[in-house]
């Protein structure tokens, strides 16, 4: 139960150290095992959307506008803002027939430091499609497009989209209620256990459905578009190939999926 630490030398002597959560959970949802306080709550901030973004597969969204495991891979990710990511997002836009100025996600410079670069070199100003979120607003408003909702308001908790999400995040967490805060792209952010955040990696990991299978797949086998260059989630998936999916967020979130080794 103890809690993981990392320490830092610097010229033979301990600089400073870094206290940690982590559970491992299997897909029952047993304890594994555990770092401190497996029951530790906090908001799963951007960890959360790959469990978002089964609203695109599970409204029929993924077939009826052909989506491709790319584009899924850009919905499920916290992108860099690279040329292939924004084109991506564009792309899932144009084939749901909706316009990216329905986007509500903010405006930040591309996280990679060579396309924010290239923006000044050019004379251009960072959009909200340069928006690490933006992927996962393009899903959520793709799924308005598919089940009939108005794209007005989509981040309100109360929205029929925001609703539909819930219900899928509180299916693979096990959780009949989750308190909802707001994330810094404005859209909700869920409040859980680790244990809960590792059961619904667990329960993707497993892929016994075909969404699952689809998002797992989608990750895993185009890690460079879930972050970018030097991103933590790519490096790592892209070192067990097919075998890991990884979805950091905000505030030292992190959580992942695997496939054992036989």
């Amino acid at each position: 139960m103890s809690s993981l630490i990392t320490q830092v030398d610097r010229s033979g002597r301990v600089e400073s150290f870094h206290v940690g959560y982590g559970v491992i959970t299997d897909p029952s949802g047993q304890i594994i095992r555990s770092y401190g306080d497996p029951q530790y709550s906090t908001y799963v901030r951007s960890s959360a959307k790959p469990i978002q973004a089964m609203a695109v597969l599970r409204s029929g969204a993924y077939g009826n506008y052909r989506l491709t495991e790319q584009e899924l891979a850009v919905i499920c990710s916290s992108h860099s803002g690279e040329q292939v990511h924004t084109e991506l997002v564009t792309s899932v836009f144009a084939k749901a027939g909706i316009s990216p100025d329905l986007l509500a996600c903010g405006i930040h410079p591309p996280i990679d430091k060579k396309s924010a670069s290239q923006l000044v070199t050019d004379g251009l100003e960072p959009e909200q499609i340069h928006n690490n979120c933006s992927g996962k607003h393009a899903g959520m408003l793709t799924t308005c497009a598919q089940l009939g909702f108005t794209p007005e308001n989509y981040l309100d908790p109360n929205h029929p989209v925001q609703q539909y999400i819930y219900q899928i995040v509180k299916e693979y967490t096990s959780e009949e209620s989750i308190h909802r805060g707001v994330d810094g792209c404005s859209a909700p952010v869920f409040y859980l256990p680790l244990s809960k955040i590792a059961l619904a990696f667990a329960r993707i990991s497993v892929q016994e459905t075909e969404e699952c299978q689809q998002i797992f797949k989608a990750m895993s086998s185009y890690p460079y578009l879930v972050g970018g260059n030097g991103r933590f989630d790519t490096v790592l998936m892209q070192s067990f190939p097919g075998r890991i999916m990884s979805k950091g967020g905000a505030e030292a979130v992190s959580a992942a999926g695997f496939i054992m080794p036989n």
